[in-house]
């Protein structure tokens, strides 16, 4: 049996997009390999504690590499102990592939060096973050080129693992097209699925759902904030409400928005995904506001959910809900193109019922007919076989 290795370079309890396309991947691909899945202890908020017991995450072979944290006035620095860095060095040395969430330079030099002392084996790079900022100067574009130029100088046995077309596209500006593999993220839907509270959606109120960060540099949640506090000052619906989960930097700003508002607003707070699927399937509408994604996970959740989608043009939305009628895209990220969006949104529901309620069917076909982790699982194994286990077999004779 072929043996694959996933590494993820932050603690699985961060609980963002790219820890939940690791867990995922690691389920569904050790049905077929002996796979391993490894992350770190890094942690991107100080109030997040790692779990001392981690067999609850159904992973056959789960390891952890640790880092030492170093912290000079806000910023901080990470690097791997040397004991680490050898077991590290070690399980890699054991896999034929090795998958790569793409995150630091420090990191992705670490699986370079890798990939020239062991020539054999085949090197996956995942590009979970968005490729580029749109700012005329930036510290993130230079650190990023800089990863893409040096792995093009160890282009012999790497691999690049695209999530859209238009990041294939952007990569093929680096890299030759065939070192180049285009696998839209998946996901596990079951839970979107179970008949269990499936008809809690309300046909006398219309529901408002936020799932992510409260915060505005990614996120766009302060615009979002101004635009809701706009439409309900406006306007005395009593058939609209909005809902919140997530966690950050702005949640003292929602808590007053609630104050205001408090008959309009309800705030959960961190929900695990088990739960997160019942809040779900009782909402009608999705406020999607990241002012940049590569993929959007909570978009797919909710078209799974029989959910209308308010949002912004990302890469990741664009690619999963252009030209789809349950698509109400943000012309931009202002507080008064939220606000006429939710009125349009709310029109409709009001006025043609039976065209919203279609609408909504014809998200959730979408989301299961493209986004599954089953479809994701068969192109990867598709992939492996076609043209790594060959190569492999070829190179022991």
């Amino acid at each position: 049996m072929n043996k694959v290795l996933i590494f993820t370079p932050f603690a699985l309890e961060n609980k963002r997009g790219g820890e939940f396309f690791s867990l995922e991947l690691t389920k569904g691909l050790q049905k077929f390999y002996d796979v391993s899945l490894i992350d770190t202890n890094r942690v991107l908020e100080k109030n997040i504690r790692l779990m001392k017991k981690r067999s609850i995450l159904e992973i056959n072979n789960l390891k952890r590499v640790n880092f030492a944290t170093f912290r000079i006035f806000n910023a901080s620095f990470d690097i791997i102990f040397p004991k680490e860095l050898i077991k590290l060095y070690k399980e890699v040395k054991k896999r034929d592939i090795i998958y790569i969430l793409i995150s630091t330079f420090k990191t992705e030099f670490l699986f370079m060096i890798f990939s020239l002392l062991l020539p054999n084996k085949t090197f996956i790079i995942g590009y979970h973050k968005p490729l580029h900022s749109d700012k005329r100067v930036s510290l993130y574009n230079l650190k990023y080129r800089m990863t893409i130029l040096f792995f093009k100088l160890f282009n012999h046995n790497i691999y690049h693992h695209a999530l859209s077309l238009h990041a294939k596209k952007f990569l093929e500006n680096f890299y030759n097209s065939n070192k180049i593999i285009l696998i839209r993220e998946g996901l596990d839907l079951s839970n979107f699925l179970s008949k269990e509270k499936e008809e809690t959606k309300r046909d006398n109120i219309l529901n408002f759902l936020y799932v992510g960060t409260f915060d505005d540099v990614h996120k766009g949640f302060k615009v979002l904030l101004n635009g809701i506090e706009q439409f309900l000052s406006e306007h005395e619906y009593t058939d609209i409400f909005f809902e919140f989960c997530g966690k950050g930097p702005l949640e003292s700003e929602l808590i007053n928005l609630k104050n205001k508002f408090p008959s309009h607003i309800k705030i959960h707070g961190f929900i695990d995904t088990k739960k997160l699927s019942f809040i779900y399937k009782k909402n009608d509408v999705l406020l999607f506001s990241s002012r940049k994604e590569p993929f959007g996970r909570v978009l797919v959740e909710a078209l799974a959910s029989k959910m209308i989608i308010i949002c912004t043009k990302t890469i990741g939305s664009i690619e999963i809900l252009k030209g789809k009628e349950f698509a109400f895209f943000l012309k931009e990220l202002t507080p008064e193109a939220i606000k006429k969006k939710i009125s349009e949104v709310h029109e409709l529901w009001k006025k043609d019922f039976q065209t919203f309620k279609r609408l909504q069917e014809n998200a959730r076909v979408h989301a299961l007919s493209n986004y599954s982790l089953t479809n994701e699982i068969n192109q990867f194994r598709d992939f492996f076989e076609r043209k790594f286990l060959p190569i492999k077999k070829s190179t022991s004779k």
